[in-house]
C-alpha cells in the first residue's frame, strides 16, 4: 500500500530482528539500530515523527488528522495549522540537513495550504509526506512501510494494529480524518446491518487493504483476527449484502493486538459510532467526510 496507507505504527518491543531481501522496500531492525547509533539526530527526529518503537500518539498521526481537516477548517483558523508546521520543524531541528529539508517542505504546506480550504494542494501534501518517509526509511520501520511494502510476513503486528485502530485515513481511499475502524462501520456496521450497495467500490478497496495487511503482518494471531474483520467485506463482494457487524471481529483483533504488544482501544467503547483510540475521534464525534 505504500503511501496509500501511510500508517504510522510501531514494532513490538520483543520483535526479532528481520532479515529483508534487497530492494523489498523495508528496513531490518538491525539496520535501523545501527543507523540510529551512527546518527542519533536523525533517529530521534524520525522516532518522534513515526512513533517507533511504541507508536503512542506519534506526530505523524497528528499530521494526518490535521491535513484531512484542513480543507474544511483551515480558512477559519490558519494559525492553528501553522502551529503544526512549527511542531514538524521542532521535531527535525537536530536532524541532518537532507531530513530537515524534507520536513521543511511538509511544515511549509501547513503554513500555506490550509487557509486555501478546499483549494489546498493535496498532491503537494502527498509529495511532502513521501519526502519525510524517504528521509526516515533507513531508521524507522513505519517510514519504510510508508515508502513501499516490505517482504510478506515481516510487518510488525503493532504497526498493523496502529494503522487499523488509531491512524486517520487521510491517505487511504477514504480520504478523511476518521480512523479505519470508524470508516468500516459505515460500510459493514459495528452491529448487524445491510451493506450499502452504492458503496461497493469502497467495500472492495477496504477488502483489498485488509488482505494486504493479512499478508504483510508478522503475527499469526493478528493475521487470523484480520481475516475475521475482512469476512463481511468478502461476503458482500460475493453477493451477501447482510453483515453481522464488526463488534466481535474487532474484539478478537483487539485481544490479538494487545498480546502482540500494542494497546488497542476496546471496540466496545463507542462514541457516536467511532472507536475511541489515540486521536481516533474528536469530542463531538464529527465525521469530516472527504479530506485531501
Amino acid at each position: 500500500m505504500g503511501l496509500t496507507l501511510l500508517l504510522a505504527g510501531c514494532a513490538a518491543t520483543d520483535t526479532e530482528p528481520v532479515e529483508t531481501a534487497p530492494g523489498d522496500g523495508s528496513v531490518s531492525t538491525d539496520a535501523a539500530d545501527q543507523t540510529l547509533t551512527e546518527d542519533p539526530g536523525l533517529g530521534a527526529a524520525c522516532a518522534t515523527f513515526w512513533g517507533d518503537p511504541d507508536y503512542t500518539d506519534p506526530l505523524s498521526r497528528t499530521i494526518l488528522d490535521r491535513a484531512a481537516t484542513a480543507p474544511q477548517a483551515g480558512p477559519a483558523d490558519p494559525f492553528f495549522y501553522a502551529m503544526t508546521g512549527d511542531d514538524i520543524d521542532l521535531a527535525f531541528d537536530a536532524a541532518p540537513v537532507a531530513a530537515k529539508e524534507s520536513a521543511a517542505a511538509l511544515s511549509a504546506w501547513f503554513r500555506t495550504q490550509p487557509e486555501r480550504g478546499t483549494g489546498a494542494d493535496g498532491d503537494a501534501f502527498r509529495a511532502a509526506w513521501d519526502g519525510v518517509a524517504s528521509s526516515c526509511s533507513g531508521v524507522s520501520v513505519a517510514a519504510s512501510w510508508a515508502v513501499a511494502p516490505g517482504a510478506d510476513g515481516t510487518k510488525p503486528a503493532a504497526l498493523v494494529c496502529a494503522e487499523l485502530f488509531d491512524t486517520p485515513g487521510t491517505l487511504t481511499h477514504f480520504g478523511n480524518a476518521n480512523v479505519l475502524t470508524s470508516n468500516m462501520f459505515k460500510l459493514v456496521g459495528l452491529s448487524a446491518r445491510e451493506v450499502p450497495a452504492e458503496r461497493m467500490d469502497e467495500v472492495q478497496k477496504t477488502a483489498d487493504l485488509l488482505a494486504a495487511e493479512i499478508v504483510a503482518v508478522d503475527d499469526e494471531e493478528v493475521g487470523s483476527a484480520l481475516k475475521q474483520v475482512r469476512a463481511p467485506f468478502r461476503d458482500a463482494l460475493e453477493g451477501d449484502a447482510w453483515s453481522d457487524g464488526l463488534e466481535q471481529p474487532l474484539t478478537t483483533l483487539s485481544i490479538a493486538c494487545t498480546d502482540a504488544g500494542y494497546s488497542s482501544p476496546d471496540p466496545g467503547e463507542i462514541e457516536n459510532g467511532a472507536v475511541i483510540g489515540a486521536n481516533a475521534v474528536r469530542e463531538d464525534g464529527t465525521d469530516y467526510g472527504e479530506g485531501l
